[in-house]
């Protein structure tokens, strides 16, 4: 029994360091990895080796490490994903084609906002590194993942909401679901260069844990009609997924 649970902190251990490259910094030191996880430099180096010597992680010329080229390999070799990224980026493409703005397949990893796919011209880059890993509830795409999720009423928040801000958060979500996406605030208040809209991408069985995203600026780009692209775009998507194709429905036009 002891040696059960010794390869099961093991295997804890290593998704440990594995989850340390899924956020906004694709490469860490070892310094970096043992501040994230706990885990003493010893059992870090020990267990980087041997992580590295299966493809799961690699070392770059800076002496640095990012996730290895046999992860990507088996992550879409999963049937689930495999169709999600054949029906999702030939959409996201044509989305992004026709409107020349960042897009993006976004899930969440915990409380946090996760891109898994995305679509940009040369000029967009600091786009994605000033969106970084947002909390779900500070950012269209989070609003939509939390309003169809498993518990729509639980709000990522660092205290207890009152009875009227649970009220005003149950509102929130419920207009999301009504209109089929999410976007930035549009008040004269809001000052942010950058706005988003989001909509939800429905499975074979209804659930959603991804979502379309686009983004514009101010003042050029109304965060309704970029809902209205994005909502379009997930339909599609999840049209596809329906139908289990390789490639989503066509002819639709986003607008």
């Amino acid at each position: 029994m002891s040696e059960i649970n010794g390869k099961r902190g093991v295997l804890a251990r290593a998704f440990d360091i594995l989850g340390c490259f899924t956020g906004g910094e694709p490469e860490r030191s070892v310094a970096d990895i043992c501040a994230v996880t706990d885990l003493p430099p010893a059992t870090v180096h020990r267990m980087l080796a041997t992580l590295s010597e299966h493809g799961a992680i690699e070392r770059t010329g800076r002496g640095r490490y990012r996730l290895g080229p046999r992860l990507w390999r088996l992550g879409h070799g999963v049937p689930d994903i495999r169709l999600l990224r054949d029906c999702a980026r030939p959409a996201l493409v044509d989305l992004h084609a026709s409107t020349r703005l960042p897009v993006a397949l976004a899930t969440r990893e915990g409380d946090r906002l996760h891109i898994i796919d995305k679509i940009a011209g040369r000029g967009t880059v600091r786009v994605w590194e000033q969106l970084g890993s947002p909390v779900l509830d500070e950012h269209p795409a989070g609003l939509v993942l939390l309003a169809w999720g498993n518990d729509p009423d639980r709000r990522p928040a660092s205290r207890p909401l009152r009875g009227e801000e649970q009220f005003a958060w149950r509102q929130t979500l419920a207009q999301v679901r009504q209109i089929g996406f999410a976007h930035s605030p549009t008040g004269a208040q809001h000052t942010s260069p950058l706005v988003w809209a989001a909509a939800p991408v429905f499975a074979e069985d209804q659930t959603v844990s991804t979502c379309v995203m686009i983004g514009g600026r101010r003042g050029q780009h109304p965060p309704i009609s970029l809902g209205r692209q994005a909502r379009a775009t997930a339909r599609d998507i999840s049209a596809g997924l329906r139908a289990g194709l390789e490639e989503p429905a066509l002819g639709r036009t986003h607008a």
